[in-house]
C-alpha cells in the first residue's frame, strides 16, 4: 500500500541579522531561515453531512465507523468497549468486533488500552494543525511502544 504523505516542510528566507559570536566577539552576518511543518494532501469535508450521507446508505458497519467519529474526544480518542457500543447501535457484538479489527487493520485506529481506542489523526481529526501534529506524534508512538513490549 502506497503511503500518502500527510506533512510537509516550508521553508521561507526572513532575510539576514547580524549576530556576535560569543567565543570571538566577532560579528557575522547570517542568512535567517523559517522552517514551518504543514499539513498536506487533506481535503475539507463537513463531517456532519457525510455521516448523514452514509447513514443512508445503511450497512451496520458504516454504523460503527460514524458512531466513532461522532463519539471523539478533543484528543482523538474514543473510550468505549466493544461491547457498549453494540449495546448502543443495538447490532452484534460480532459485527462491532468484525468492523472494529478491520478499522485497525486499516489503520484508522489502534487501541492502547481495553476501551480506548487513538484514531489516527491522518484519517480525521478536528481541531488545529499544532493539535492534530502532537497527536499524529502520539499515535505513531504507538507503534514503538507495541513494538518494545514484544521485544
Amino acid at each position: 500500500m502506497k503511503k500518502t504523505k500527510t506533512t510537509r516542510k516550508k521553508t521561507k528566507v526572513i532575510g539576514t541579522k547580524t549576530y556576535i559570536d560569543r567565543d570571538t566577539g566577532e560579528l557575522n552576518e547570517m542568512q535567517v531561515v523559517s522552517i514551518e511543518e504543514r499539513d498536506a494532501n487533506f481535503h475539507k469535508i463537513w463531517l456532519g453531512h457525510i455521516v448523514q450521507a452514509l447513514d443512508l446508505i445503511g450497512n451496520k458497519k458504516i454504523k460503527v465507523v460514524n458512531y466513532i467519529m461522532e463519539n471523539l474526544n478533543s484528543d482523538n480518542l474514543f473510550i468505549k468497549t466493544q461491547r457498549d457500543v453494540a449495546d448502543d447501535l443495538n447490532i452484534s457484538y460480532r459485527t462491532v468486533a468484525l468492523t472494529f479489527k478491520a478499522l485497525q487493520e486499516a489503520d484508522f485506529m489502534k487501541q492502547p488500552k481495553r476501551g480506548i481506542y487513538q484514531i489516527n489523526p491522518n484519517v480525521i481529526f478536528k481541531g488545529g494543525k499544532e493539535k492534530r501534529l502532537n497527536i499524529l506524534l502520539q499515535y505513531q508512538a504507538l507503534d514503538k511502544e507495541s513494538e518494545s513490549d514484544q521485544d
